[in-house]
C-alpha cells in the first residue's frame, strides 16, 4: 500500500459554572473524543478511518482541592472498574502504592491518568500499523499532561451492544468495522490484543485487561 497521511481531530467540552471545582467527581474527568481521517496531499480531511475515547482523570487537581480520590474513581463506571484494579484501596496504604511499587518505587512525574477506553479502526485500514501510530500520537500530544497511560484490552467485536444488535440495523460505521470477520472467540481475540500491547511496551502487572505505561517509556521505545 502506498504511503498515506492521516489526521487526528480531538474534541471535548466543559460546563461553565459559578461555583469552585470540587462539587462533583465528574469535574475531575475530561472525556476526550477523537476521530482519525485519511488526509489528502493538500491537508483536507477525506474518509474517517478511526475513532476512540480517552478519559483524562485529573487526580492532581483533585489532590490539590482536597477532593477524595476514591470519589474521583467513582466518576464513571469504566473508571471505577479500572481504578479498582490499578490503585490501592486499603485505608492503611497510599492510593499510589501499587503503581509506585511496580515502577521500582519511582513516583510518577504527574499523577493525572489518561485512560484510553476505546480505539477503533475500520477494516480496510487495519494491519498497516495505523493503531500504533495513533497511540504514539496520543502520547506525544498529551505528553506533559499525564504521568500514566492506561489501555483497556477489550475486543470491541465482543461488546454486548454490538453482539445483540441485528446486522441489518447497524450504522454505516459498524458495517465498515466488519465485526463478523474479526476473531469471534473471545479468549483468542483478547490474547491478540494482549500481545499487541505487550509488543508496544505496555505491561499488565495487575490484570490481563488493563495495560499501563509511563509516556516516556513508550516514546523512547518508538524512537
Amino acid at each position: 500500500m502506498e504511503e498515506q497521511d492521516f489526521t487526528i481531530k480531538y474534541s471535548f467540552s466543559s460546563f461553565l459554572k459559578d461555583y469552585p471545582v470540587g462539587e462533583d467527581p465528574t469535574e475531575f474527568v475530561n472525556e476526550i473524543d477523537f476521530e482519525v481521517y485519511l488526509t489528502d496531499e493538500t491537508g483536507h480531511l477525506q474518509e474517517q478511518v478511526g475513532k476512540g475515547k480517552i478519559s483524562q482523570i485529573l487526580f492532581s487537581l483533585a489532590m490539590d482541592c482536597g477532593f477524595p480520590l476514591s470519589d474521583v474513581m467513582d466518576a464513571t463506571h469504566s473508571i471505577c472498574q479500572m481504578s479498582g484494579v490499578l490503585f490501592e484501596w486499603d485505608e492503611d496504604k497510599d492510593f499510589w502504592d501499587k503503581i509506585d511499587t511496580y515502577f521500582d518505587y519511582h513516583p510518577l512525574d504527574n499523577y493525572d491518568v489518561f485512560f484510553l477506553e476505546t480505539l477503533e479502526i475500520i477494516a480496510k485500514y487495519r494491519g498497516i500499523g495505523l493503531g500504533e501510530k495513533i497511540i504514539n500520537n496520543l502520547m506525544e500530544r498529551f505528553y506533559s499532561s499525564c504521568g500514566l497511560w492506561v489501555l483497556k484490552a477489550f475486543p470491541m467485536q465482543h461488546d454486548i451492544a454490538i453482539k445483540n444488535e441485528k446486522e441489518e440495523n447497524w450504522s454505516d460505521w459498524n458495517r465498515k468495522m466488519e465485526y463478523p470477520k474479526m476473531e469471534l472467540d473471545f479468549e483468542k481475540s483478547q490474547y491478540q490484543l494482549f500481545n499487541y500491547y505487550k509488543n508496544r511496551g505496555f505491561q499488565n502487572p495487575f490484570d490481563m485487561e488493563y495495560f499501563i505505561a509511563r509516556p516516556f517509556d513508550i516514546i523512547n521505545k518508538s524512537e
